[in-house]
Formats: structure tokens, sequence, C-alpha cells
């Protein structure tokens, strides 16, 4: 049941724009292309029903696709590939110009393991040694502030071990670069619902004295769902990429297109996977592991936090109970006493 709700959630039920995302193709020709190769016609029979029909719909162009899920988003935004995407959208992002220097790979990271229904985590080291991660997460609530914190130092630590194993004897902690944690999150937690006009908000660290100090972790957080309920008027390039990200709305597409010509070829990349269904297929069946692997991880945590409510509302009851047994135990023998004059 949840897969399948997945399957809608990346290949969405939204019609794109012929005009700007090519024209309709025949599901007889896209099956004989998944059919003439053997890996993907495995895959493909893997699938669910409604998972085959979903990927089907999409490559036909009576669906949209979400890129917000990791395997879909490294395609579209591979540094390597596409080095200028990766750089304009964390510019805006860092609000200063930035160039990636590379993908890093998720291996040694302390916290790898880590996850809360995660569809995207992108770890890059820009050219001037600075780490970032970057986070999209669906639901927000699952990813609490405190965990942030532990996700940049482990950054730095692990910033640390590579400079210092680089410069041995030679290094000094003025060769530490910030590291910057990005999280965006389509749903979420109450906390920021309580800035309804507020759509990013950035942290540091800054001392009660006024002065000022080079900080080295930075976080920034930008709650999707909020974005999307906010005009956007003027649409500046940072808005541009928020709604690329969290929104196929046709008419979204449209406007972000027209004012921003630059993301005509992003669009188009997208909807290239319709003509690579081989690729897709693979891409999708990653997308769907992790997914059920981190809903599994979500569904353990939400158990055990009803579990600790459950037991801090049981505690509570016992207290009162005991309170009350003491109350009647007083009463007892005042009574006691009473009667005995």
């Amino acid at each position: 049941m949840y897969s399948n709700h997945v399957s809608s959630m990346i290949f969405t039920p939204v019609k794109p724009l012929p005009e700007i995302l090519g024209e309709p193709r025949l599901s007889e020709d896209i099956l004989k292309q998944i059919y003439s190769d053997p890996e993907a016609q495995l895959r493909f029979e893997q699938l669910t029903v409604p998972e085959r029909e979903a990927l089907l719909e999409f490559c036909m162009g009576n669906r949209s696709l979400k890129i917000t899920y990791d395997p879909f988003f490294r395609n579209i935004m591979h540094p390597v590939k596409h080095p200028d995407r990766l750089n304009r959208f964390l510019s805006q992002v860092l609000q200063q110009k930035v160039t990636v220097k590379g993908i890093l790979p998720r291996e040694g990271v302390r916290l790898s393991n880590e996850s809360s229904l995660m569809i995207m985590d992108l770890l890059v080291e820009l050219e001037d040694g600075a780490l970032i991660n970057v986070e999209m997460q669906k639901v927000g609530y699952a990813f609490p502030i405190e965990r942030t914190f532990c996700y940049g130092a482990d950054l730095l630590v692990r910033q640390y071990d590579r400079i210092h194993a680089l410069l041995g004897e030679n290094f000094t902690y003025k060769n530490m670069r910030p590291v910057y944690v990005i999280v965006l999150m389509e749903t979420s937690p109450a906390v920021f619902h309580k800035y309804q006009e507020t759509y990013i908000h950035r942290f540091t660290f800054q001392l009660d004295s006024g002065l000022t100090i080079d900080n080295l972790m930075k976080f920034i957080y930008i709650p999707l769902d909020i974005f999307m309920k906010m005009p956007h008027n003027k649409l500046t390039e940072m808005e541009a990429w928020l709604y690329f990200l969290g929104s196929d709305n046709p008419l979204h597409i449209q406007r972000i297109i027209e004012k921003y010509p630059f993301f005509k070829e992003l669009y188009r990349d997208i909807i290239d996977f319709r003509y690579h269904p081989e690729e897709l297929i693979h891409m999708f069946s990653e997308t769907l592991l992790v997914a059920d692997r981190n809903t599994v991880k979500l569904m353990i945590d939400e158990l055990r936090q009803q579990l600790s409510e459950r037991d801090a509302t049981l505690s509570e009851k016992d207290a009162a109970l005991s309170e009350k047994d003491a109350e009647i135990k007083l009463l007892k023998e005042k009574l006691k006493q009473q009667n005995s004059k």
C-alpha cells in the first residue's frame, strides 16, 4: 500500500505541458523498448502493477516527475555533467557565489545510517574546501533541529580528519573551512508554521557580547509547504528554484521558464527520462528501495515516540494515584484520631 503511494508521489498525477515537456508516447512503444533490455525487463516485472502503471503514465506524458528524490536529483543536478546548475542553486541559497568541486561519498560519515524518510541526501565540497550537506525531507517533523547540529558536527569532524591527514604537522585550525547543513522540507514541523511569512531560516552562532567570530557551522532550513502558500509576485531566482524543486504545477513551470529560460533545459532533461525507460526503471527501483527502508525506520521512531508518550501518561497517572492514596491515608488517620477522643 505504501509503495503504491510512493509511486504516486514520484510520478505525480499532474499532466505536463506538451509545448514544454514534449508530445505523448504510446505505451506499446515504451513496453517494446523496456522488453528489449533484459535487465530493464526484470526490474520492470519486479514492480507492483500500480508502480508499473505510474511509470508508464509518466513515459506516455500523462504524469509529471518530482526530481526531489535522490537518484533523479543527482542526475539533473550532477556537478560533473551540469556544473552550472548546482552552482547556481547553492549560490542562491547561500547568498554568495559558490563553485562546487564535486560530490563526496557518504561512506565514512558517522551519521550516514541516520534517516527520517529522507528523499534526497547530497554531500558536496566547494572549491574553497567548505562542505555542504543538502537534505530533502518528505516529513520534516522527523528531522528535528537537534539532528542538524549533529550533522554539522559530523561534517566538521570529517573535514578535520581529511585536512589533518593531508597537512600533517603543518595543520592548524585556521585551515578549517565552514560546513553548511541545508534542510528542505516538503512537510515542515509545527515550529516553522509560527512564521507563516518566512520560508527560509538561516542560523549561525553569535556571542552575546556582540563580538564577531568566524563560525564554522551554518544551518539553513527551508519549509517548502510554507513557501508554496505565500505569494511570489516578483519571482526571484531563489523562488524559481524552490518552485522547480517543490512543484509540478504547469502554471508554475510556465512562469519559471518565461522569466528564467535557463530552467527550460532542466525540464527537458526531466522529460528525457521518458525516452530512456531503462535508466528510469533503475532510478525508480532505487528510490522505492530507499523509501521503503526509511519508512520502516520512521514507523519504528513513531512507535517509540508513542510508547514514550504512553509511558509518560501512565507515570503521570501513577503519580496522581499515589497522591490520592496519600490523601486517603491521611484522611483515615485524621478520622481515627477523632474517633479515639
